[in-house]
């Protein structure tokens, strides 16, 4: 049998197991809408003009981390944990440790300075010019001279979850001098965070973005690697999209591409980080009149004890949810099958399992996932399938979806050859097979004419400046 088969077989009899167990998932607050009840404009005027309000999650995702962080030591590390941990915050320390307590805001940038009010005499950048895609760090100063350290970054409960988990392994990888000077700091470290997420749902957020640049009714939405869509669309004649970017967003909008309209959506950073993504796909179809759009993702994944699969693109073929935060306010499935278009593009079909966060991947479950014939490993897949397959729009959305392999999450602890840390480099040189793959859809949707092959030995990249990972 061979392995494309071997997984859609396996997948299916995961599916039929956990159909028995579906859980359901808390239902959206009165205060955010029912999934379907406003209308574009509606959703946009009660941004603007209603009281935005942050509701404290602090216990949930704080003791969350710490189980997490727990249970990746215990199992098996197969993440660097020091170079997760510090490559944030490293530099700030002294900073952190000094501050009377550290906040983390998932949130649009100006409802959090209005929560915030007179608070401080003055809050100011940690750094310049920060990327408003992702976490963005700020002191707030108050007269007595004491501060506190403020993280502002989307609104999922995995950004926070990821942040506050970083700002954990921290405390864990301090000097002896560092460790002596903060002694008292570092036992209540804990007590001194706090998180906090805007009633703006990520879905009211989206669609209050798309009404702003009249961005509505796209026949084709495609996600990840922007920039080698762009490319293959500007090969074609086709005249430069426009271009919006802000902390909800960076999108590239053709209303006109030979006859479609056609949004590329990039996936870099936070702005579609885990479930973020699925509520895009709801805010999407809330702005297709009720006709729904072709759905084509690339996204970056790890492979499950398989480095051979790094630096391929396989089509995946069912997604579980790996995940343990529930951000859904629907019923869910736990697995989805995937009537993947794409399949066709690519030489290995794969079973994927999204999760909440890379701390999960350890030694002990890359063996679990193996016994259960999972591939893939990635952070968004999941969330995507289930806001389509969840949608009125169920069984009307075409979906291309391919899956770049950048790392390789290993049952070895030792074999940390193509680990994430390397991804950067995985996608540096997988520009050609990118490019190939994403031709042959735009022809299969008649959004370009001439396909493009790949040729060995052809420039990495049609632009030449570094891409960049969604924010694992």
């Amino acid at each position: 049998m061979n392995r494309g088969i071997a997984t859609l077989f396996s997948a299916l009899a995961i599916i039929l197991s956990l159909s028995c167990n579906s859980w359901q998932g808390t239902q959206r607050s009165a205060d955010s809408g029912s999934l379907h009840g406003y209308s574009d404009k509606a959703i946009l005027n009660r941004h603007q003009d209603s009281h935005v309000s942050f509701k404290d999650r602090t216990r949930e995702l704080v003791d969350r981390a710490e189980r997490l962080i727990k249970n990746n030591q215990d199992e098996g590390a197969v993440l660097d944990q020091r170079w997760y941990g510090l490559k944030y915050f490293g530099k700030h320390q002294e900073l952190i440790l000094n501050a009377a307590s550290i906040t983390f805001f998932g949130g649009l940038e100006n409802d959090v300075r209005n929560y915030l009010g007179a608070r401080y005499t003055s809050i100011d950048p940690v750094e310049e010019n920060q990327d408003s895609g992702d976490i963005r760090m700020y002191r707030g100063n108050r007269k007595d001279g004491s501060y506190d350290f403020i993280i502002v970054g989307q609104n999922g409960n995995e950004v926070a979850l990821k942040t506050i988990i970083r700002l954990l392994y921290l405390t864990e990888f301090v000097d002896d001098k560092t460790r002596q000077k903060y002694r008292d700091k570092l036992t209540s470290f804990t007590q001194s965070i706090q998180v906090l997420l805007s009633s703006v749902s990520p879905r009211d957020e989206f669609i209050a973005f798309f009404n702003r640049y009249g961005i509505d009714k796209p026949d084709a939405v495609i996600i990840g690697f922007r920039d080698d869509v762009r490319s293959l669309i500007k090969d074609e004649g086709i005249s430069d999209p426009q271009s919006y970017t802000d902390e909800s967003l960076r999108v590239n909008w053709y209303p006109d591409a030979n006859g479609k309209r056609v949004l590329l959506v990039s996936i870099d950073k936070n702005r579609i980080f885990a479930s973020r993504s699925g509520e895009l796909i709801e805010a999407i179809l809330a702005i297709s009149a009720g006709i729904p759009p072709s759905v084509v993702l690339l996204g970056a994944g790890g492979a499950i004890d398989a480095p051979e699969m790094v630096g391929q693109i396989v089509a995946p073929a069912v997604v579980m949810n790996g995940a343990s935060l529930v951000p859904y306010r629907k019923p869910s499935a736990l697995a989805h099958i995937i009537r993947n278009k794409a399949a066709g593009e690519a030489a290995i079909k794969t079973a994927d399992v999204s999760v909440e966060s890379v701390v999960v991947e350890t030694t002990a479950w890359v063996r679990k996932m193996k016994a259960q014939r999972i591939d893939t490993v990635d952070q968004e897949l999941f969330h995507i399938m289930n806001a389509i397959n969840s949608s009125p729009a169920a069984g009307k959305v075409g979906v291309f979806i391919g899956t770049l392999v950048t790392d390789n999450v290993s049952s070895n602890a030792q074999n940390n050859d193509t680990t994430l840390e390397g991804a950067e480099e995985t996608i540096a040189a997988t520009s050609d097979i990118r490019r190939e793959f994403f031709s042959k859809v735009l022809k299969t949707l008649g959004i370009v004419k001439k396909e493009t092959r790949w040729m060995p030995g052809r420039s990495e990249s049609p632009e030449k400046r570094p891409l960049s990972l969604p924010a694992r």
